[in-house]
C-alpha cells in the first residue's frame, strides 16, 4: 500500500513539474528534439549579451526585453538545430582545440591572473567560456562544409557590379596627418619652437608625444578621411583647415594640446575596378557562401518544424527572420574575454 501510494504522488510531480507549458517542463524556454533549453540558459545568453553591449539592452522591465528574450530564446534554438545536423555531418571539436583558444585568450589578457580578472568583468566563467568557444568553432567548421558549393565569382560579374554601383566605389579626400599630443599649452608652445627653428617633426614626435597610437610612427595617421576622420573633432576641423606641408599652433582637446601637421592630401576619386576587383570579388563570394548557408538552414528548419516546442511566453513571432541571423549569432556566441 505504502509503495503504491508513493508511486502515485511520485507520478503527480512528474505530472506537475511538466503541466502548463503546453507539454514542457516548467523551467524550460523550449524544447528542440529532445534537448530541453532553460530559463537557466535563456538567462545566461542574456547575461552575456550583457556582457558584450551593456546598457545598450532594454531594461527588464520593457515589451522591448521581452521581444529580446523571444528573440535569444530562437537563437538558442537554432544553435541546437546547427549542433544536431553538425553530428550528422561528423564535425566535433576536440579539448584541444578549445584549449588553444582558451590559451590565445590568457595571452591576450597578458597571463593568467589577466585571464580571470577579464572572466570577472564579463560576468563569466571558464566552463561557459569553454562552452562558448566550443559553439563558435564548431560553426566555423560548419560553415564551410555547407557552403563549400556555392557559386564562385567571376571577373565578369565584379565588373557588372562594379558597374551598375559606381557610388560604392566613390573614396573621399584623405590626408597624411602628424600630430604631437603634449599635456599643457606652455609644453605645446615649446614644440610649436622647436619646429619653427628647423627641428624635425617626426623625431620630435617619437620623442614627446604622449599618443601612444601614433608615437613610435612619429606621429603619423595614415589615409585619414578629410571629413569624418573618427579623431576628435577639434582635431579634425584644425586638419582640415591646413594645407600640404603646414603645421597649425597648439589645438586643445580633452586629450590634451596637439601641435598638427598635414604631409600630404589626396584628392576625392573613383577606385579604379582593378583596385577594387579582389575585394570585390571576395565580398560577392562571401555573399553566395551567405545565401548558400541561409538557404540551407531554411531547409534543415523545416525537418524540424514538428520537433521544436516553445513555451508560450517566449514563442516567436511566425514572421521572425530566423536565418538572417543565423549565421552572426552562432560567430559572436564567444565574447573574447
Amino acid at each position: 500500500m505504502i509503495k503504491k501510494l508513493l508511486l502515485v504522488m511520485f507520478m503527480l510531480t512528474l505530472a506537475l513539474a511538466w503541466a502548463g507549458c503546453g507539454g514542457l517542463p516548467k523551467s524550460a524556454v523550449a524544447e528542440v528534439d529532445g534537448k530541453v533549453i532553460t530559463r537557466e540558459d535563456l538567462d545566461r545568453a542574456i547575461e552575456d549579451l550583457k556582457a558584450q553591449y551593456g546598457e545598450s539592452l532594454p531594461a527588464s522591465d520593457t515589451p522591448e526585453y521581452s521581444e529580446l528574450q523571444k528573440q535569444v530564446a530562437e537563437r538558442l534554438v537554432n544553435e541546437e538545430i546547427l549542433w544536431f545536423e553538425a553530428e550528422k555531418l561528423n564535425l566535433d571539436v576536440t579539448d584541444e582545440e578549445i584549449n588553444q583558444q582558451i590559451d590565445q585568450y590568457k595571452e591576450q589578457s597578458g597571463g593568467e591572473e589577466g585571464f580571470n580578472q577579464k572572466l570577472q568583468e564579463n560576468n563569466t566563467t571558464i566552463d561557459r567560456l569553454k562552452d562558448q568557444v566550443r559553439k563558435s568553432l564548431l560553426f566555423q567548421k560548419i560553415y564551410p562544409e555547407v557552403t563549400k558549393d556555392a557559386a564562385p565569382v567571376t571577373d565578369e560579374q565584379a565588373l557588372k557590379y562594379y558597374t551598375e554601383n559606381p557610388t560604392q566605389f566613390t573614396k573621399p579626400e584623405t590626408r597624411n596627418v602628424r600630430h604631437i599630443l603634449v599635456a599643457d599649452e606652455a609644453t605645446a608652445l615649446q614644440v610649436k619652437a622647436r619646429l619653427d627653428a628647423g627641428e624635425d617633426f617626426t623625431a620630435l614626435a617619437k620623442e614627446l608625444s604622449t599618443d601612444p597610437g601614433s608615437k613610435d610612427k612619429g606621429g603619423l595617421y595614415e589615409n585619414l578621411p578629410t571629413e569624418n576622420s573618427g579623431m576628435v573633432a577639434e582635431f579634425e576641423n584644425a586638419a582640415k583647415a591646413l594645407g600640404a606641408g603646414q603645421t597649425s599652433g597648439p589645438v586643445k582637446s580633452s586629450f590634451g594640446f596637439h601641435i598638427i601637421r598635414v604631409d600630404s592630401i589626396t584628392p576625392a576619386g573613383v577606385q579604379t575596378f582593378d583596385e577594387v576587383k579582389e575585394e570585390l570579388k571576395q565580398g560577392l563570394a562571401m555573399e553566395n557562401q551567405r545565401t548558400a548557408f541561409e538557404a540551407w538552414f531554411e531547409e534543415i528548419k523545416k525537418q524540424y518544424a514538428d520537433k521544436i516546442e516553445y513555451a508560450e511566453e517566449f514563442r516567436p513571432a511566425p514572421t521572425t527572420a530566423t536565418t538572417a541571423t543565423t549565421a552572426t549569432t552562432a560567430t559572436q556566441a564567444q565574447p573574447a574575454p
